[in-house]
């Protein structure tokens, strides 16, 4: 059912890849005062996401993301990847626009992992939207909630965590 082979992987890590190097031309290194940050807001979100993508399959709310995939899409992409994208666009972007950009770039990798292991098939979005195409669009919008998230998230983590830049 999915493709989840050696060969596949690597296209999706170059895919990943790809896409990062667009990200930083957002911000080019995250600077050593973010470091902090740019961990924290990456391990925030990529482990309870790796975990609440099992139980959303489990409760038949989502599909299946096989362990590699989920790992590679969990820490790599949101983890890694939005992390520093979120660095590069939070002072310099709306919420709004920042809103758009998480979730058309969702949108984007959730698509290339579909076509590349078959995975995010799933047939409706929370028995509300139905069809292949409405669960893609309702995870891709749903995850441009991450800049709000993040900013909120910060500032209440910065009251027992010290040395997080928050804006």
């Amino acid at each position: 059912m999915y493709d989840v082979t050696a060969g596949n992987v690597l296209i999706v890590l170059a895919f990943y890849a790809a896409l990062f190097v667009i990200i930083r031309t957002t911000k080019h290194r995250v600077e050593p005062v973010e470091i902090r940050t740019f961990v924290a807001i990456g391990l925030a979100w990529a482990a309870p996401v790796f975990l609440a993508n099992w139980l959303l399959h489990k409760a038949g709310l989502m599909s299946f993301l096989p362990w590699v995939n989920n790992f590679m899409h969990t820490f790599i992409w949101i983890g890694f990847c939005l992390s520093w994208l979120y660095l590069g666009v939070r002072e310099s972007e709306s919420l709004l626009t920042q809103t758009i950009i998480f979730a058309t770039f969702s949108l984007i990798v959730k698509y290339a992992e579909q076509k590349v292991f078959g995975t995010w098939d799933h047939g409706h979005f929370f028995h509300v939207f139905h069809g292949n195409a409405a669960y893609v669009l309702g995870w891709s919008l749903a995850d441009g909630a991450y800049p709000a998230m993040t900013l909120y998230g910060l500032r209440l983590a910065s009251r027992r965590i010290p040395g997080l830049v928050v804006i």
